[in-house]
């Protein structure tokens, strides 16, 4: 297998792993806070992704040699 399939896969699953855990904060903030309406739910996931993919780009740069 070519390394860059190889490191596409790994970046795949820092993808994985960033997002579950970044959703894993959302759901526990949700939980402490109590008071979440739907629009808050639908902020925080639009930043739970945006922060998961903002990440994984920073990994992913390091991952390839950009840095």
């Amino acid at each position: 297998m070519p390394a860059f399939l190889l490191k596409l896969v790994v970046l795949a699953l820092i993808w994985a792993y960033l997002h579950h855990f970044v959703a894993g904060v959302r759901h526990l903030w949700m939980d402490v806070t109590h008071s979440v309406t739907l629009q808050q739910g639908r902020v925080s996931a639009l930043i739970t992704l945006g922060v998961s993919g903002f990440l994984t780009v920073v990994l992913g740069a390091k991952l390839f040699g950009l840095y």
